[in-house]
């Protein structure tokens, strides 16, 4: 922990870019730069600096940042929606992709391979954005993703796919960890809720004309042009963002201030510890997906090994490193830990009911087109919106607290959600069976049941994100601002990850079972298993009365994985207990907040 200084005026003390409030100059100022008493990167923030006369020179700074947010918002808006729509673009379309590459069973890698190099890159990025500074680790995350973009459209074999989806994955973690960095440094905490509503909006936008523009996308046209048609668009973001997102300079720095050389920066940059969590994650994604596959003794040791990895990755934070990527008191302190734990287990509950629901819908008795199946996931995905901006004017009216209590009452509505879809995932099959008007009628009462689940499910992922992500941000002090919003993307992404693959496990073992079980003995039964894994087109190539069977296996599967879902919302429930609504010493105070009329 850096050192205090006192300032001779006393006045108070505020988080980045804040000036002190009026009234507020009887307290006593913490006047630590948020860089850890290095000097304030160019490009980056500050807070009030040693040479500014009563804060005048950060009063400037955020005045200046503050009247630029309406063009700063839409600048970060394009590359948040393009992130959050890349992560669902494929839920839709990843049975044809895996029909066309001839490996089905290995589309879950899609998802995870991008969620693995956002989680690793997150709090890589907070570290980057202080050195580096915010600009050029944005456009750097721009660039990135649009090129691994590209790549995943020219693929050529579901390797090259997920390989590019990692890179795709770089830059987006790049994208919504700096644009939230951004926020808090510029908006007051009060207000950080409402903004992180406008946040929340549009990645639920982004991410809800994902599915269904994939699925469209895929029928008319084929599934390579979702991905090549980010390219221009993420050009398009560059450009917008180069010249509209106009930082003002740091506090405390001159035109005399001498800058600091390339090496030096990249000195401060952990890499190894960003090594060892990607490998350590890496490792345990390889493990589950041998463990769902083909277990055999000597996949456990990729279990070992990513243990081995986790412990070199803390040592390295811990002892061998002066710059730690992620510090531990931080990653595991208790004033946010319960908060992290709440977002990781809910992420994960919400995304796997994102992720299976459209599998649901194409693989069973609807029978839905891609396209279909993703415009299906609509009501959940607006409902998310309505639920951040919704967390965020409690919070705000509450005066930025309140954060335990939101959790509490948002979590719930996910578990709810969970089981509502897992139920529709039982009866979808039997409620075909009877085929007909009234099977086909049927079939539309469990689509209305389930969608009314999804809506309830995203008002509460909705408002449990803001609540979460702002309890973090309102307990951090001014220098760990960066650090610790990407220790909440970290955790979120990591329990998407790790969460989906566990998920997907289950997924496998328990459909590859009920395809044993119900189709009976037989030479053939392990080929069916095989084709039913690797292509959604082979149900079409089954005799009827087999298909009938494999599509209820699909169901099995579905609803096991959909209740896993729901236990990990009752997880998230647990973990909320546990949010601190208290500021630390130290941890500043609170600032006016307009009232709401």
């Amino acid at each position: 922990m850096t050192s205090q200084h006192k300032q001779q005026d006393g006045s108070s003390e505020t988080q980045p870019l804040l000036a002190p409030a009026p009234g507020a100059n009887e307290h006593t100022t913490d006047n630590r730069s948020p860089w850890h008493d290095a000097p304030v990167p160019n490009g980056s923030f500050g807070t009030l600096g040693g040479d500014d006369h009563m804060g005048i020179k950060a009063d400037v700074n955020v005045s200046s940042a503050r009247a630029r947010l309406k063009f700063i918002f839409p600048a970060l808006a394009i590359g948040i929606f393009l992130a959050a729509g890349d992560q669902t673009i494929i839920v839709s379309s990843y049975g044809r992709i895996g029909s066309d590459l001839d490996e089905l069973d290995k589309t879950a890698w899609l998802a995870t391979a991008y969620l693995c190099t956002t989680t690793a890159f997150q709090p890589l990025y907070g570290k980057l954005g202080d050195i580096f500074g915010r600009k050029a680790c944005l456009l750097f995350a721009y660039s990135v993703f649009g090129l691994g973009a590209l790549f995943c459209g020219l693929a050529g074999t579901m390797t090259h796919l997920i390989v590019a989806r990692a890179l795709t994955g770089i830059g987006a973690g790049g994208i919504i960890t700096v644009a939230s960095i951004l926020l808090s440094d510029i908006v007051t905490l009060e207000e950080r809720g409402i903004w992180q509503g406008y946040v929340n909006m549009v990645f639920a936008c982004g991410a809800g004309l994902g599915a269904p523009l994939g699925g469209i996308l895929t029928d008319a046209i084929g599934w390579r042009w979702a991905f090549i048609g980010q390219g221009p668009l993420c050009a398009i973001a560059i450009l917008l963002v180069a010249v509209l997102l106009q930082l003002p300079p740091p506090a405390g720095t001159t035109s005399s201030t001498k800058p600091t050389s390339t090496k030096t920066k990249l000195a401060q940059v952990d890499f190894l510890g960003a090594t060892t969590l990607i490998t350590s994650l890496t490792t345990l994604l390889l493990y589950l997906d041998l463990l769902a596959s083909t277990p055999r003794w000597t996949t456990h040791l990729y279990l070992l090994a990513s243990a081995l990895l986790l412990l070199a990755f803390l040592y390295t934070e811990h002892t061998l490193t002066a710059h730690p990527l992620t510090p531990l008191h931080l990653l595991f302190g208790r004033p946010f830990l319960g908060a992290y734990l709440a977002l990781a287990f809910g992420n994960v509950a919400w995304y796997g009911v994102l992720f299976y629901v459209p599998l649901l819908y194409q693989a069973t008795a609807g029978h839905f087109s891609a396209s279909a199946a993703g415009a299906l996931l609509l009501p959940g995905i607006a409902s998310g919106v309505v639920g951040g901006f919704v967390g965020g004017a409690v919070l705000r009216r509450r005066r930025g607290k309140g954060f335990r209590a939101l959790a509490l009452a948002a979590y719930p509505l996910v578990g709810m959600a969970c089981v509502g879809v897992a139920v529709g995932a039982g009866v979808m099959f039997w409620a075909g069976s009877g085929g007909g008007e009234e099977g086909l009628l049927s079939v539309a009462g469990v689509v209305w049941g389930m969608s009314g689940s999804l809506l309830v499910g995203g008002l509460g992922n909705g408002a449990g994100m803001t609540a979460t992500l702002v309890a973090v941000v309102a307990v951090a002090t001014p220098e760990d601002q960066a650090v610790v919003t990407a220790c909440v993307y970290l955790y979120r992404q990591l329990g998407a990850t790790v969460g989906l693959a566990v998920i997907s496990l289950v997924f496998r073992r328990v459909l590859a079972a009920a395809l044993v079980r119900l189709l009976g003995g037989g030479a053939d039964v392990d080929e069916v298993v095989r084709h039913v894994l690797e292509s959604l087109d082979y149900l079409q190539r089954l005799p009827a009365e087999t298909r009938v069977v494999v599509e209820q296996a699909y169901g099995e599967a579905c609803r096991a994985a959909l209740l896993l879902c729901a236990g990990l919302a009752v997880c998230a429930i647990v973990c909320s207990c546990f949010i601190k609504e208290q500021r630390q010493s130290g941890r500043g105070v609170m600032l006016p907040v307009p009232i709401v009329e």
